[in-house]
């Protein structure tokens, strides 16, 4: 705004003109006393010019009259009322026009609504911050952590409401681009877009306990990479939606980020069946890649049955998975047959289960030629997402998670905004 550009430079210019007129000795006990007052000053100076530049946005002399925006029939001036609104400089109190319509009887405020102002509301960036830190911890603590960051008091249930409203933003966003990932037009133009050269994607689910018992919540993520393998524009997405209905959400985001249209589509999963039935039905071209951590989980329990001696099951495990980093898989299941125990089922049995899988996904295991083509080989990123974005928040102590009896909306409004 060219305005508070303009005020921040007079301030600027003020200041050492101040501090020179200024009779008292200018001293302080320590940088963070300096600190917290520079905040509480900056803050209250704030609020001021807030409430300036809104009462400023009404004309000196109010109009007669203004199309009502509810009949659209005149509305005539009464006077200037009172108004609030929550900014992240406070609450701030300012006097603005209001206007009353005779036809149908409804009264407006035409700053308000130019503005997008709700009198007494939350403004949308004080939404967004409070959302932000609501999704880290509980609401009490996002609140103290709120107002320690910013001297911006709200109350947990305000931080709470915050974070449904933007789920609710996301889940319309979300509907909105799977809609328009199913439209044939839509399709077509994609093809004429510009895509990235690579892109690499991660499906995994997790267990959390709802108020009806357990669910699966299903999460998802697409990321770039650099010269060097780090992720980058990394965006996740998650529901509680079995997998069929999930898929649609995994082609909406994947279409929203031109996967099928990139040169270079890669997944990094754990090889489940689900996941895989939805890569190979929207994105038959994809890279499929088993996430080198998990399939090293596979060896630690043969090796608990190799050796009893920790030494010597330590150089049998660095050996096996060093095979399985070269791509030596005809080895590594050779090395594991010694140890099966032929009177256990498949499932009971880790020497079995690990022949299993890695004979079934040995097509998705050749780690050598993945990293020559500088293709990442573990799903750390989707990983993060689940502990982080979701376990973290969805199992924090004393959370309860269940339908909402005011909107009739599951809770996955708040978990899908928390992983986006």
């Amino acid at each position: 705004m060219e305005f508070i550009t303009y005020l921040k430079q007079r301030l600027g210019e003020q200041v050492p003109a101040i501090m020179a007129e200024y009779e008292g000795e200018i001293t302080t006990t320590d940088l963070s006393e300096l600190e917290n007052a520079v905040k509480q000053m900056t803050h209250e100076v704030g609020n001021e010019v807030i409430q300036q530049v809104l009462e400023a946005q009404d004309d000196r002399y109010p109009a007669d009259y203004e199309s009502c925006p509810q009949c659209g029939g005149p509305a005539k001036y009464q006077r200037r009322r009172p108004g609030m609104v929550i900014t992240l400089q406070g609450r701030v109190y300012y006097q603005r026009a209001y206007y009353l319509c005779a036809g149908c009887g409804q009264g407006h405020y035409p700053t308000d609504q130019r503005l997008g102002i709700q009198p007494g509301q939350m403004s949308q960036e004080v939404i967004k911050l409070a959302a932000l830190v609501g999704i880290q911890e509980a609401f009490g603590t996002s609140r103290d952590l709120l107002a320690r960051l910013t001297l911006l008091e709200l109350s947990p249930n305000s931080i709470r409401k915050a974070c449904q409203i933007v789920g609710e933003h996301v889940m319309a966003d979300e509907q909105a681009l799977q809609a328009e990932s199913q439209d044939l037009e839509r399709q077509r133009e994609h093809t004429r877009l510009t895509s990235p050269k690579q892109l690499c994607g991660s499906l995994d689910g997790f267990m959390v306990l709802f108020e009806d018992g357990w669910h699966e919540v299903k999460g998802g993520t697409w990321w770039t990479q650099d010269e060097r393998g780090q992720a980058q524009n990394i965006h996740y997405y998650v529901d509680t939606a079995p997998a069929d209905r999930f898929s649609d959400l995994v082609w909406a985001t994947g279409f929203d980020h031109l996967a099928d249209q990139v040169d270079d589509l890669i997944f990094v999963t754990d090889g489940s069946e689900w996941i895989e039935r939805i890569i190979t039905r929207h994105f038959p071209q994809a890279t499929l890649i088993i996430d080198w951590f998990h399939a090293c989980e596979y060896l630690a329990p043969v090796a608990a049955l190799a050796h009893s001696d920790a030494t010597q099951r330590e150089q049998w495990l660095n050996q096996v998975t060093t095979d399985l980093w070269e791509g030596r898989i005809a080895h590594v299941i050779k090395t594991c047959r010694p140890f099966v125990r032929a009177h256990l089922k498949p499932d009971d049995d880790p020497a079995q289960q690990a022949i299993r899988y890695f004979f079934n996904q040995r097509h998705r295991l050749d780690y050598p030629t993945y990293r020559a083509l500088n293709y990442p080989i573990g799903s750390g990123t989707m990983e993060s997402a689940c502990k982080q974005l979701g376990l973290q928040r969805l199992k924090i102590a004393g959370a309860r998670w269940g339908q909402d009896r005011e909107s009739g909306q599951s809770a996955r409004s708040l978990s899908q905004w928390t992983m986006g």
